[in-house]
């Protein structure tokens, strides 16, 4: 799983805690037709773990490809997300790929955002080369394969939605939200449906967004603004489930979708329930919830899409689909110029890594902040009900001004200073055995 500011005593915590989620998976969950299986992808040996389900029948499957997080073995990411149980009933293949190190090189100038890229590997492409494999062999039928990722491997499904869109029907991620510069690198080749899961309390890719070596990195209501954006969607659809508070973004360009769980937990994906081990694991990742299951939400999402892959003519916009003609986007989120669809992939970033940019992004230059950006989601209206995230800036009272917010010496400025005057706390009476201080009066 991810971590900022890895040190030895978080490192050790980490490996207990993985030893503890290993030993109290379920014995269920290790079904006897797993295999571990290798290939060969850029020139290096590659693993993948293959689960075929139970009782599946004849011909190509469906597939999903799960990717691991950061420090997480493969085998604990299909024990510990309890996927393989969905693919038993559904009759669905699961394949783990295995980070080299258990980490992925997932878009970033970083590996898994804390490590510097001192070894180059195209980890995106790795991913294909397991579908295709799969594929030569034909357990999978190419037109119903689908990509997740939890965390790191998060990432890398983003960087793959964004530069291999044709490749799967639809993704999901977890505890993920895109680095700032795919606002203009992210051109998928056609609308991508995606899922994505974020954590109110995660500590680790807070939801509000965060600086990271060789990114900086969106809020989560961003992130799903800007593949809502790209999909050509309009008007949202909000509804709640434990834990949870769910937008659905269904009036898209033919073929795409967004669904964004706002989950009032840690950086740990929802179960149906929850034991000791996980609120073990909370100590350092945040709460696990229950009564929401991640697999089976993900799942249903992803089989709405497949078949046929959708007929998309290159650079169509939203405008020139009928059924998209008269819809209204109802925020300024989504009232943006399409974008151009049809892009190269870029690679991964793989610039040479010296001290001066392996930690790019950690500390931004206050000469060079980042702009806002039009397909920002509009930050949500205070409310006790919405859980603050830690570090967040809090609501603000009425009649208080945020500080910096507008520029000094503008209209504005005057304007907002005075408010801040009228809104400080009144001055005591003066002491009658002392005269105030100049500064004061």
């Amino acid at each position: 799983m991810l971590f900022a500011k890895p040190s030895c005593l978080p490192g050790a915590i980490l490996a207990l805690l993985v030893a503890l989620l290993g030993l109290a998976a379920s014995p269920a969950a290790a079904q006897s037709r797993d295999s571990v299986r290798t290939l060969t992808s850029g020139g290096l040996s590659r693993d993948y773990i293959l689960h075929l389900p139970k009782n599946a029948p004849p011909g190509p499957l469906p597939l999903v490809i799960a990717l691991h997080g950061a420090l997480q073995p493969a085998g604990m990411m299909q024990r510990y997300l309890d996927l393989d149980a969905v693919a038993d009933r559904e009759g669905f293949i699961v394949a783990y790929p295995k980070g080299m190190n258990l980490l992925w090189n997932d878009g970033r100038s970083s590996i898994a955002g804390f490590i510097p890229l001192l070894h180059k590997r195209d980890d995106g492409r790795f991913v294909l080369d397991v579908l295709e494999a799969l594929t030569a062999e034909g357990l999978v039928d190419p037109s119903r394969a689908y990509l997740m990722g939890f965390s790191n491997g998060g990432f890398l499904t983003a960087y793959v939605a964004c530069n291999y869109a044709d490749r799967f029907q639809a993704y999901a991620t977890l505890m993920m939200t895109v680095p700032m510069d795919y606002a203009e690198s992210c051109r998928p080749s056609k609308p991508v449906p995606i899922l994505l899961m974020n954590g109110t309390y995660d500590p680790i890719v807070p939801a509000f967004g965060r600086p990271t070596p060789g990114a900086r990195l969106m809020s989560a209501d961003a992130t799903a603004a800007l593949f809502a954006k790209l999909d050509g969607c309009a008007t949202p659809e909000r509804t709640s489930a434990p834990h949870a508070r769910i937008t659905r973004w269904n009036n898209c360009t033919t073929g795409g979708a967004v669904a964004y769980y706002e989950v009032a937990g840690g950086h740990q994906p929802p179960s149906q329930s929850t034991d000791a081990v996980d609120a073990l694991a909370s100590v350092l990742l945040g709460p696990r919830r229950s009564g929401l299951d991640a697999p089976e939400e993900i799942w249903t999402f992803f089989k709405r899409f497949g078949g046929a892959p959708p007929v998309e003519m290159a650079g169509r916009t939203p405008a020139a689909t009928p059924a998209r003609a008269a819809a209204t986007p109802a925020s300024p989120a989504l009232a943006l110029a399409p974008v151009p669809r049809g892009a190269a992939a870029r690679p991964v970033r793989a610039e040479p890594v010296t001290l001066a940019n392996a930690w790019e992004g950690i500390v931004p230059d206050a000469n060079d902040a980042p702009a806002p950006t039009a397909f920002a989601a509009p930050e949500p209206a205070p409310s006790l009900a919405r859980p603050i995230a830690p570090g967040a800036p809090l609501p603000l009272q009425a009649g208080f001004v945020r500080a910096g917010f507008v520029q000094p010496g503008s209209a504005a400025g005057t304007q907002a200073a005075a408010a801040t005057r009228l809104a400080q706390v009144p001055l005591p009476p003066p002491s009658p055995l002392r005269s105030r201080a100049a500064s004061t009066q």
